[in-house]
């Protein structure tokens, strides 16, 4: 099952273009449900029955994985029993039973004007770790990009003379999605490249991602988020941020702004405009009386 497993990763990666990271994502939740199966005495996928199913389902239950968590599973194996079936291993799917669980959604955090000044007008330290730092807090408000976006953008990515970053956009479009960014982003990322970042690479030469940790080799996630944390605590911010809270901050303040919401869809990379409006809402906007993300964008 395991190879049948390695097949179709390859097939979502090559094929339907998946992100590296959901290709992972998909890996590690099927080698877990094989692992469990094979423990029954099952190492074929035709041995996998709608019982197995539920089941594995109930185990996972059983050890307390959150909701999000156990959706996330189910999704893995319908995928890949799907696969299965269209490639002729198998001529139903043992998955397709699975109910995921409620997820109750709760409207994503968005700083105030006053909690992004404190965020980003914080001191940072004057050596090359310091002028990274304050590049890629500047970036993340000033763009909305991704964790993985940030964390996997490579020179090639961004012009420094327009001050924009331009990335491809969803899974078969081959069109680039031109991202802007605004004076303070644009300093400190000057600052960053032209005078930090060869410090920080020092005998790597080929390295081509943007933001890279003391190693001089890329940033990896966690390091991107230690980083977060660790600015946030100093900055004093009594809230849990993340990553995905300067996401939604930079697309609630754009509107707030009198950006068009086509336009920050545009820029955040959805395909479905209900994807911002679930968080941007004309009856809950964020107080920004000074204009601080326009000024700043």
């Amino acid at each position: 099952m395991n190879q049948q497993i390695n097949e179709f990763v390859e097939h979502l990666h090559n094929v339907k273009k998946t992100s590296e990271n959901t290709c992972l994502s998909y890996k590690r939740d099927l080698e877990r449900m094989a692992a469990f199966m094979h423990e029954r005495g099952i190492d074929e996928v035709s041995g996998v029955t709608e019982d197995k199913i539920t089941d594995y389902a109930n185990s996972l239950r059983n050890e307390n994985f959150a909701p999000a968590s156990i959706t996330r599973h189910y999704t893995s194996m319908k995928a890949f029993f799907r696969y299965m079936v269209e490639n002729g291993n198998i001529t139903d799917s043992p998955a397709e039973i699975l109910k995921s669980p409620h997820v109750k959604k709760n409207p994503p955090r968005v700083l105030s004007a006053v909690e992004i000044e404190g965020l980003l007008s914080q001191k940072f330290s004057n050596d090359a770790k310091g002028k990274r730092d304050k590049a890629i807090l500047e970036l993340l408000y000033a763009t909305g990009l991704k964790a993985s976006e940030l964390v996997n953008l490579k020179l090639s990515n961004v012009d420094l003379g327009l001050g924009c970053i331009r990335l491809p956009r969803s899974s078969g479009d081959t069109r680039e999605r031109l991202i802007p960014y605004g004076k303070k982003a644009k300093t400190a990322m000057h600052d960053y490249l032209l005078n930090a970042r060869r410090e920080m690479i020092g005998n790597c030469d080929d390295e081509e991602f943007v933001f890279v940790n003391c190693n001089g080799t890329s940033l990896s996630r966690q390091g991107l988020w230690k980083l977060i944390k660790t600015y946030v605590r100093k900055a004093g911010v009594d809230s849990d941020i993340t990553i995905f809270t300067l996401r939604h901050s930079f697309a609630a303040h754009l509107v707030e702004n009198g950006a068009d919401v086509s336009s920050v869809q545009e820029l955040m990379g959805y395909a479905d405009s209900n994807t911002i409006s679930q968080y941007i809402s004309k009856d809950e906007q964020v107080s920004d009386p000074y204009g601080w993300a326009r000024i700043r964008n």
